[in-house]
């Protein structure tokens, strides 16, 4: 699937050949990322191809951006609860390429698209220490914190107007 964010930027469903594409920025930024996020040092392209074989339907699923034709960053979706109709929504975006907008323009993107589908909340997991990260989420309409944990917080951006339900 691609979802058109404008002329610049595209989401292509990730494949094992973006995947790829995308592995040297990613292991570029991989220290960086690790401060947010659980991963290696050791972390091999492997590993994003088998997270490419192992996703779980309905909305288990994760996006390359791509920026001008090049593949800069992602945007992932994860621990759908049909129950609630919440969705985890995680974004990285490549070092060079960062401060034009990307992140935001494709985090809106991909919220638009789970309306679309009905879904309640997206919700985002972010290290308090985490100012940028922050950041964008509080330019998120509705955003707010739901829960605050020792090392992060757990914010939600209701999807669908309370007239919707």
């Amino acid at each position: 699937m691609k979802l058109f964010v404008n002329e610049k930027i595209q989401l292509q469903t990730i494949d094992h050949e973006n995947a790829a594409l995308l592995f040297p920025l990613f292991k570029a930024d991989l220290k960086e990322i690790s401060q947010w996020f659980p991963f290696d040092e050791d972390y091999k392209l492997e590993n994003d191809l088998a997270y490419v074989d192992e996703k779980k339907p309905p909305f288990d699923e994760a996006f390359v951006i791509f920026y001008n034709g090049e593949p800069c960053g992602r945007v992932g979706l994860y621990d759908y609860d049909q129950g609630s109709g919440d969705i985890y929504l995680y974004y990285w975006v490549a070092s060079p390429f960062r401060r034009k907008h990307i992140a935001i323009d494709s985090v809106l993107t991909v919220i638009d698209y789970l309306k679309s589908l009905g879904l309640k909340c997206v919700l985002f997991d972010v290290k308090k220490e985490n100012v940028y990260s922050i950041s964008l989420i509080n330019r998120l309409s509705g955003a707010a914190v739901i829960k605050d944990e020792a090392d992060g917080l757990i914010y939600g951006c209701p999807l669908q107007s309370p007239s919707a339900e």
